[in-house]
Order: C-alpha cells, then structure tokens, then sequence
C-alpha cells in the first residue's frame, strides 16, 4: 500500500453539556485528526491526547509536533499497520501519537480489501453494549436526572466522576436510585492519594466494577 499523503487536521467540536472532572470543566473536545491517503482509499483516525498534559504527558501540540518532525517521516514507503509499529519503534514514548498514525494506516488498509475492524479483529459480535461518563454536578438532584436520562437513552453502564467532597454521598445515591443492578464504577482522575485508601474503601459498600485511576497517572502501586 502506496501513501500518497497524509493531513493532521485539529479541531474543536463543542461538548453536549459541560464536563467537569477533577482536573476542571471542558465545554468542548480538542481533537486532532489524522488522515492518511492511498491511492485506493484513505483512512482516518484521531489522537485522544488532551488540550494540556494534565491526563498524561501527551498533548495535543506535542502529538502534532512529534507526528510532523519524528514519526511520519520515519515511515516505511509501502507501509502496512504492522510495519508501522516497527518504524515507530525507536521513538520513545509518545504512544497516543504513535497509535494515532497505526491507526489511520490500517483505516487505509481495512478499506482498501473492504475488511471490517471489527473482522481484523476477530470480533465474535456486531454490536458492543455502551456505557456512559457523567461527570461532576452541582447537586445530587441534578445527577440523578442526568443519570436517569442516559438510562432512558439505552446507556448500560454508568461511569462517576469523583473527587474529595464528591465521592461518597453521590455514588450511595444513584446506587439507591436505581438498584444493584445497574453497572457502576466511578473515574477519579488521579484526583486521591495513598493516604486517602481508608476513605476510598468506603466505596465498597456499593458494589463498583472498579475505581478508575485513584492516584496518579504513574503510581502502580
């Protein structure tokens, strides 16, 4: 497979709602595209760095500097995505830029032979049951309405944002409101630390599926 050309394209699509975490309130989603062109096909794909290197290192002005000057330029002249990962290789971190160009070259590819992702990934089903991120409100009352429509919407599983002062008392009440059969688990943002562990235990009176992300982005432990 032959590229002809390849577009980083940026740009700010504007959010449903506010989105409060941890780190602060986003109104819209900062987005870089990449989109490759053969001459059979092209594909796309999007790099998930954020805005600022708050999430993790990456950003989206770093992702985009390390794409033109390091990591297109080292790709192979007929590349497919497995190629691709091993031009890539030498480059040290920068995995969401890195996965961004992977990802756009087998777009090409997958459209090129008319595969599915879904068949080059062995996918068994055609369909993904999908869940929902609700992130931080000013009021319980509030989040139980939020949560309430995304149910109704047909959202099976529902994805707290938390924070210190806002842990405890919203994940009992939407586990009251709706029942211990909803799918629930809550994304902290590396907002907590060690010391916080007793406190966090607390959550397990409410059966999650897991807490995402309690401490810092590098913290294992």
């Amino acid at each position: 497979m032959k590229i002809t050309g390849i577009e980083l394209r940026r740009i700010a699509m504007p959010l449903v709602a506010p989105f409060r975490t941890s780190f602060g309130t986003e109104t819209e989603r900062d987005v870089l595209l990449l989109r490759v062109v053969t001459p059979d096909a092209e594909g796309w794909a999007e790099c998930v760095a954020m805005t600022d290197p708050l999430y993790s290192p990456e950003y989206v002005d770093g992702a985009a500097d390390v794409l033109r000057r390091f990591l297109i330029p080292a790709l192979p002249t007929h590349p497919d995505a497995h190629r691709v990962g091993r031009a890539l290789h030498p480059f040290k971190g920068h995995r969401m830029a890195k996965a961004a160009l992977e990802t756009a070259v087998l777009d090409a590819q997958l459209r090129t032979t008319g595969q599915s992702l879904a068949t080059f990934l062995g996918a068994a089903k055609d369909r993904v049951p999908s869940g929902v991120s609700v992130g931080i409100m000013d009021s319980i009352p509030h989040l139980l309405d939020t949560v309430d429509d995304y149910l109704h919407q047909g959202y099976l599983r529902i994805k707290l944002k938390i924070e210190p002062g806002w842990d405890l008392a919203p994940v009992r009440a939407v586990r009251e409101r709706f029942g211990d059969d909803l799918l629930l688990q809550v994304d902290a943002n590396a907002a907590y630390t060690l010391t916080d562990a007793p406190h966090l235990t607390k959550l397990d009176d409410h059966d999650l599926l897991l807490i995402e992300q309690p401490l810092a982005n590098d913290d294992l432990l």
